[in-house]
């Protein structure tokens, strides 16, 4: 009986480590596929051969200058925050253990909205220096959170959400006054508003990309102590973790994976919340897996929505902030309508 149990335990173990491998292979696979497209969708045409030219010959022409100057730092922005956005989200769970919880309910999106919107309406010649102020937003509203939250005793995932959208709601309401008591507010204010990659540049890019790959590798380094973190406090003190440090330091990586992306791209809404439910489908409990994976399928979610973004108003684009926010409620209606039918059997 021992042994029979034993080999289905095993056969088990081999049937999800297939499941998993096939799952990163094909979100894999996905990233390739959406980011040749992000590169030749648009109102000018890119071939494959004008990839080919731009990647492996020195060639120089409008299409290899368009590739390099416009197509290329969306594509790998578009690329970055995705994935951050969906680890930020992740982590997010994780530290509030509620699985609504995304990056949003930290205050980082309305706390950079609030200073981006304050810079371009109100303090115009600071313009220049908007991504960084935003980053700076951005920790304030993280900050802000994490000191009320911990001001009495000790920080808990309940405190942490109330907080959280307490300062949301209070950075959201500044900045929509602000937009309502200046009637010129321009459409670049709105349009970042929403979450948009169009205009992204290397200066940008670039700014932010060590700050998300540096958080990506130490979140992957933590994901053992996020894996026992599931198991709850009291079981996790008594294995020997620092909760109250490891919920501290998981904080600072939500602030910068969200803040830095929130900072050139502006808040795009619900990869935070979709995709840890997506990974959840396929790897549960192994953090090491589910980092990696929830980075590459954000990744790909939001290339795929920015692929959309372009088609939907051919020629002109839409902000794909307006994109992920349709695929994120059509999704959880499913997922609402599913469980409706499931409790009526």
């Amino acid at each position: 009986m021992t042994i029979r149990s034993t080999d289905s335990q095993s056969a088990l173990d081999k049937a999800n480590k297939r499941r998993t491998a096939l799952t990163f292979i094909v979100s894999g696979c996905f990233l390739f596929i959406f980011a040749y497209f992000n590169l030749a969708i648009g109102s000018s045409e890119i071939h494959a051969k004008h990839i080919f030219e731009y990647f492996f010959t020195s060639i120089n022409n409008k299409q290899t200058f368009l590739i390099h100057n416009v197509r290329m730092p969306r594509m790998i922005g578009g690329l970055l925050i995705g994935g951050a956005l969906a680890l930020a989200g992740l982590l997010m769970q994780a530290i509030t253990r509620n699985p609504l919880a995304s990056p949003q309910i930290f205050g980082v999106n309305s706390g950079a909205s609030f200073v981006i919107v304050l810079v371009t309406i109100l303090i115009p010649s600071l313009g220049n220096h908007a991504t960084y102020l935003a980053f700076l937003g951005a920790f304030i509203g993280g900050l802000t959170v994490y000191i009320l939250s911990g001001s009495t005793k000790k920080i808990t995932p309940i405190k942490l959400a109330l907080a959280g959208m307490a300062i949301h709601l209070f950075f959201s309401s500044l900045t929509q006054g602000i937009i309502i008591l200046n009637e010129d507010s321009n459409t670049t204010v709105m349009f970042w508003l929403v979450g948009s990659l169009n205009g992204l540049k290397w200066t940008a890019v670039l700014s932010v990309m060590p700050w998300l790959i540096l958080s990506l590798i130490l979140t992957m380094l933590l994901g053992r102590q996020l894996t026992i973190m599931e198991l709850g406090d009291d079981i996790a003190k008594g294995l020997g973790q620092k909760t109250q440090l490891i919920r501290i330091v998981i904080g600072i990586l939500v602030i910068v994976l969200a803040g830095a992306s929130v900072s050139i791209a502006g808040p795009i809404g619900f990869i935070g919340l979709i995709v840890p439910h997506i990974v959840k489908r396929y790897i549960s409990k192994d953090y090491f897996l589910m980092v990696p994976l929830t980075f590459l399928i954000g990744a790909d979610l939001l290339l795929l929505s920015d692929m959309l973004s372009r088609l939907i108003t051919f020629p002109y684009e839409s902000p794909v902030g307006i994109v992920t926010s349709f695929v994120g409620a059509i999704y959880f209606l499913l997922i609402t309508l599913k469980a409706v039918s499931y409790t009526h059997l």
